[in-house]
């Protein structure tokens, strides 16, 4: 019996229920509070009753806690419904009461216990309850008579089987998942018969439903029929192309035209969204078997449209590789070989709808998937294409290199597999030796461990690429298991020579530093799939001629950070199960200005909102979507102005809102009491928890925390990049573990693990089989096995009659291989070679037949191990769903879920599990729209965008892509959601209206003008900002210092520089900040530095680093960790301070302009950097960005104040007015004088 590996219990042995002892606290008080884990039986004989002590009755309560740990539902429901099922095993069927009541029960349980809900379900795909399901279309639909007692026949058992199958507990269980597609495969039966069966008499049924049945909706029942056709669908690929779907929804949509009650509106709204959904996958089934260009339409304005080369077969010359698709479906994330060497360019879909192969939200989806996979995966494309070309054309290793599109690589010569492991829980490790980089060779064994304790290559989650001079490239990514030195804890494998033998003395670990010429890494395919296995399985043992191959880097680029969002968009293009597809992506927009609904779930007759959890005096306040108060009641009722109250009324009766605002408006405050409202009305609207989604980590975790400051309980988040403390215990990981699981999770996951630990162990005994393929006994065994002739010629008798002189395996096969004719060069086929006499063949034929033999030895086991790959993959596919059951009923239970864009993403299969309903992104204008569109779950009806269209947009890599590029404008990638409903790119597409706040609590009037006179000119000035105090050791609030030192590299005029920086800057901005916090007035945290260039903030932070702690978000620490990537090849031996990415008492906040938006500081310092003899701004060339250049046009020439003044001129008046703190700037020499606590600093430039 092999061991328990896993943490997990054995699961308790599972008898039948007649043969455990019975229970004795469920026969004393009628119920036990074990549930469905109790070890004895729950049967109730016939000659012993349960017996209910008085006082103790079915009503009464429990002193203990009501939580998910502890509650157990009463089991009667549980034992009837069994007893129910086992009348299904006989041949006699039951009777019509019995199936409904089979059907209801179970609807019931679903309610109750978890686990007791899982267990029913399992019991319904079993032989006896599947028989109900066929008791029900196949005995009582043809029987019955429509006319007389059809509608009781849907009451009383079509519609709790439909129930049933819908239920979120069933078709959102991932634990359940094989279950649930055996209950909808057997609903459509063999060729779709049992389908076509029940849905012809649904269909018929409904067509004839009597006018003088009032108690039961027909609006509600198509409902939930096409809820049933739906899931159908989806229970198997083929059912897209099955026409019978397209046929029953059309015949169910006609009804959703009768006229119908006011309390039917809703369910005929969601009836409407199953319709949708059942056209847009129909619709993908149709074009699997046809894809066509469109036909361009009709556009209102003049336009000259350029022919287009459409993807794969589409295009007039052919597919462009092996990986240019119609279907997104079909792509693969990464490039292939044939991608990477494709001549042709790519096909990017342009801003303009009309011109996409594909209609509607699938080509939406279909563009984002392009642009977006070129503006990430197309620079690895390039870069591996420019590696091959490097390669090809030199005979070493060259190093650290810069292609066209400025991505960095690192090139390690001589990758070579020396190992392979396997791990249960993490899968196969590649373990490869390449050449120590040149830098590293001359230096000491201490050097060297230091120069890679330092280094930032080869990190773990690192992506690389194996390539070489041929055609093969394979991508992979840095295992954790990756060791920088031999006394790194976090290796995770022990190398032995086999399980069953001791170690012989303590292998000496595989590092990166230990070694003085050779580095080792390990890797784990990113793909795991057949092909890149069985190439990893050939380079470990090839039979051929040897290959060079080269291991290529690509430092800072984290795979994760858009493979998650790339696959979702994947899986949402095949199942575009979204709402407000009319506004995203309308098919025809008969009218520009979109006319907004409110959300379907306000849509009931009479509803309105209660929102006096916001008033001054909390009394009830309602307002109704449909007649809304005025803005300047709110505003007299609660704290939010004027325009804040318009945009709260119009969020509520929006189901799509957009807030936009200039900085300090109170964006995020406006979100948190619609927030506030939408929670206070949960109980009339069952909007489930509100998803909050934000750009970035920093953003997410202050909107959380303010609305724990508001008394907003039950806030979960997901992902744990979080920086806040009060955050920590709210992590979803952490609330999960103190949630139970059922009994059926527990054995599931138990399975699964014992499953993966066979797998581990039939794995490291393949991989030993494969390294001792080529070995002479595994030849020896062959040959006995398959070739017994050539085995007896060279290991037995020889062909003649006489035995062979006795000679070890090896020798013999040396001999013979070195053996036989070197001049003649004809060589016969194999099958010939199989049937030769071995001396007969010369030297090439042998070594021809040698290779075959390898081939065939390594065939079944490489066959073994990819087939153990495949089956350990989707075992751990099924461990994290299994897992996510636990996850998804936390979630549920939640008011309030926090996830970033790419958390989102990664965690999507989960959240579209959510039964949530209003979605609410902050910072939308800088999110890019796949970012958006991925966090519109399927259950979402009301969305809420708060963000600014004028300020930056979302951050893309390729220049070729941005809408400020003249060549890219027609792509638009670096365009929000937000910014294109709100200023759509084209006059007939749909705009959107949207909520403007106009009063900002930020600036003093003296600093807001500046944003008010370029970009914001109806921005008002609340009455706070008057009396802000003014800045300590300053004159003015507002202070410009001119110069004329030249930048860093002005005078090479590098045009390759993409970065800037100024060393002049630097030692003024340093000086400055020690000169304001000596002034007492302000901490460190209270000052913030920007500048727009990361190579002056890389400056910034080495010259603050020895005086202040410096706090960096997660973006910034990120985009200086790739920065510094391309330093000096051997770092520093003094090692630097790290930077703390927390906010410290007595830290400096240090960023870049486009990182540093929607962040607060009481005094900002920005470094502008850019001072050439070319004169050049070039801040960048986005105007967004170069808005900083406008303002400080503006203020030097325009502002009639003593800002104005000349460069030349003393500008110590804008300091302290005492003479401890003067600068004096000329054109020719800068001082700096700071005489602060008897100490004197002088700064002297030339």
């Amino acid at each position: 019996m092999r061991r328990n590996q896993s943490n997990y219990p054995t699961p308790p042995s599972t008898p039948t229920e007649g043969s455990l002892k019975p229970c004795f606290h469920f026969l004393r008080n009628n119920g036990c509070k074990f549930g469905s884990l109790c070890k004895f039986s729950h049967e109730v004989s016939s000659g012993t009753q349960a017996r209910q002590p008085a006082g103790r009755g079915r009503g009464s309560t429990s002193s203990r806690p009501f939580t998910s740990r502890n509650y157990r539902p009463p089991e009667g429901k549980l034992l009837k419904w069994k007893a129910l099922l086992r009348s299904g095993d006989g041949t006699a069927r039951p009777s019509h009461i019995i199936v409904g009541q089979f059907f209801s029960l179970a609807v019931e349980l679903m309610d109750g216990d978890v686990g007791g809900a899982q267990e029913t379900i399992r019991l319904v795909v079993t032989e006896a309850g599947l028989s109900f399901i066929k008791d029900v279309i196949d005995r009582h639909i043809p029987m019955d008579n429509i006319s007389t007692t059809g509608v009781r026949l849907w009451e009383t058992e079509i519609k709790p089987l439909f129930q049933l199958v819908t239920h979120p507990r069933v078709v959102d269980s991932a634990v359940l998942e094989q279950e649930v597609a055996s209950i909808f495969n057997y609903l459509v039966g063999v060729g779709g018969v049992r389908m076509n069966k029940l849905f012809n008499y649904v269909s018929t049924l409904f067509q004839k439903w009597p006018s003088s049945t009032t108690q039961i909706s027909l609006i509600e029942a198509v409902e939930l029929s096409l809820a049933v056709l739906a899931k159908m669908l989806d229970c198997n690929t083929t059912n897209i192309i099955n026409e019978a779907f397209s046929t029953y929804a059309t015949s169910l949509a006609s009804l959703l035209d009768k006229p119908a009650e006011p309390e039917e509106m809703l369910p005929r709204l969601q009836a409407k969204r199953y319709l949708d959904y059942i056209g847009q996958r129909v619709q993908v089934g149709n074009q699997l078997s046809s894809l066509e260009p469109r036909v361009q339409a009709t556009l209102a304005h003049e336009t000259f449209i350029l022919a287009r080369d459409l993807p794969g077969r589409l295009s007039p010359g052919g597919p462009r590789h092996n990986n240019d698709h119609a279907s997104i479906a079909n792509i693969k994330i990464l490039p292939t070989y044939e991608e990477i060497m494709s001549p042709r360019e790519e096909y990017l879909p342009v801003n303009d709808s009309s011109q996409w192969h594909i209609p509607g939200i699938r080509g939406r989806l279909d563009r984002e998937f392009r642009l977006i996979r070129e503006d990430t995966v197309g620079q690895l494309r390039d870069a591996v294409r420019e590696a091959f070309g490097r390669i090809r054309g030199t005979a070493g290793g060259i190093g650290y290199q810069t292609n066209s599109n400025n991505l960095r690589t690192y090139t390690y010569d001589s990758a070579t597999l020396v190992d392979m492991q396997f791990d249960a829980n993490a899968g196969l490790d590649l373990v490869v030796q390449c050449d120590q980089p040149s830098s590293v060779l001359t230096l000491t064994p201490g050097q060297r461990r230091d120069w890679w304790e330092r280094s930032k290559r080869l990190q773990a989650g690192a992506l690389v690429c194996i390539m070489d001079k041929s055609d093969s490239v394979m991508f992979c990514t840095v295992s954790e298991s990756t060791m920088r030195n031999k006394d790194d804890k976090k290796h995770r494998f022990e190398r032995k020579s086999s399980d069953d033998e001791e170690p012989q003395g303590k292998a000496e670990p595989l590092t990166l530093s230990d070694h003085d010429m050779y580095l080792h890494v390990n890797l784990q395919l990113v793909e795991a799939n057949e092909d890149d296995v069985t190439r990893v399985l050939h380079w470990s043992k090839s039979t051929g001629p040897s290959r060079h191959r080269y291991l290529v880097e690509f430092p800072g680029i984290l795979l994760a950070s858009f493979k998650h969002t790339l696959d979702a968009l994947k899986q949402m293009s095949q199942q575009p199960k979204m709402p407000f597809v009319d506004l995203l992506a309308p098919d025809n927009v008969a009218d520009t200005e979109a006319n907004l609904q409110p959300p379907l779930y306000s849509r009931k007759a009479g509803f309105a909102f209660d929102i006096k959890c916001i008033t001054h005096d909390n009394f009830e306040f309602l307002v109704s979507p449909q007649q809304r108060p005025s803005p300047k009641l709110v505003e007299s009722r609660t704290a939010l102005d004027l325009t804040q109250s318009a945009a709260l009324l119009n969020t509520l009766s929006r189901e799509l809102s957009l807030i936009q605002g200039p900085p300090g408006t109170g964006k995020s405050y406006s979100g948190e009491k619609i927030i506030k409202v939408l929670l206070a009305n949960k109980g009339q609207t069952s909007i489930g928890p509100i998803l909050c989604v934000c750009y970035t980590n920093h953003a997410l975790d202050q909107l959380l925390e303010h609305l724990l400051d508001d008394e907003i309980d039950k806030v979960i988040r997901i992902g744990s990049r979080s920086k806040s403390e009060r955050l920590q215990a709210l992590n979803l990981r952490m609330v999960a573990q103190n949630s139970d699981r059922t009994r059926s999770e527990k054995s599931t996951l138990w399975e699964i693990q014992q499953s993966l630990g066979d797998i581990e162990d039939s794995m490291r005994g393949s991989l030993r089989q494969l390294a001792a393929s080529d070995s002479p006994q595994a030849i020896r065994t062959f040959l006995a096995q398959t070739f017994p002739r050539h085995h007896g010629t060279l290991f037995g008798e020889s062909e003649d009659g006489w035995e062979q002189v006795a000679r070890a395996p090896r020798e013999v096969l040396r001999r013979w291989l070195t053996g036989g004719s070197r001049d003649s060069f004809h060589c016969r086929d194999i099958e010939t070679l199989k049937e030769t006499r071995l001396s007969t063949m010369n030297n090439a034929e042998r070594q021809i037949l040698h290779r075959y033999w390898l081939n065939s030895i390594m065939a079944p086991i490489i066959h073994t191990i990819t087939s153990l790959q495949e089956e350990h993959s989707q075992l751990i596919e099924r461990r994290n769903r299994v897992r996510s059951d636990v996850d998804l009923r936390c979630l549920n239970q939640a008011h309030i879920i926090g996830v970033t864009t790419t958390g989102l993403a990664k965690n999507l299969a989960l959240l579209r599990k959510l039964r949530c309903k209003v979605m609410l992104c902050e910072e939308a204008g800088e999110v890019l729209e796949a970012h958006i569109l991925t966090a519109l779950l399927p259950s979402i009806e009301h969305a809420i965008l708060i963000g600014d269209h004028l300020q930056l947009r979302p951050q893309i890599q390729n220049y070729e892509l941005q809408s400020t590029n003249p060549r890219g404008k027609q792509y638009s990638l670096d365009t929000s959601l937000f910014e294109r409903l709100v200023e759509p790119p084209h006059l007939m597409d749909l705009r959107l209206p949207f909520s403007t706040l106009d009063t900002q609590r930020r600036m003093h009037p003296s600093i807001s003008e500046l944003v008010r006179s370029t970009l914001y000119p109806s921005l008002q000035d609340a009455e706070n900002v008057m009396i802000y105090p003014k800045v300590a050791g300053m004159r003015e609030r507002l202070f410009w210092l001119h110069h004329d030192h030249l930048e860093a590299g002005a005078a090479s005029h590098d045009p390759l520089n993409t970065s800037h920086s100024n060393d002049f800057e630097v030692e003024m901005t340093v000086s400055l900040i020690s000169h304001l916090v000596k002034q007492g007035e302000y901490s460190p945290d209270d000052i913030a530095v920007i500048t727009p260039y990361l190579g002056q903030l890389h400056k910034l932070r080495r010259r603050m680093e020895h005086m202040f702690e410096i706090c960096l978000n997660d973006r910034d620490l990120a985009e200086l960790e790739e920065f510094e990537i391309k330093g000096p090849a051997a770092p520093s031996t003094v090692k630097a301070k790290q930077s703390s990415k927390t906010t410290l008492l007595k830290s400096v906040r240090a960023a870049t302009v486009d990182n540093f938006q929607g962040e607060e500081a009481k005094v900002i310092i920005i470094s502008l950097v850019r001072s050439n003899l070319q004169k050049k701004k070039s801040l960048t060339c986005s105007p967004r960005r170069a808005d900083w250049a406008q303002v400080w046009s503006f203020s030097v020439t325009d502002i009639p104040t003593p800002q104005s003044a000349s460069p030349s001129q003393t500008i110590s008046c804008y300091f302290l007015p005492r003479a401890d703190a003067i600068y004096l700037a000329t054109r020719d020499f800068i001082v700096a004088i700071l005489a602060l606590e008897g100490v004197i600093r002088i700064f002297c430039t030339m």
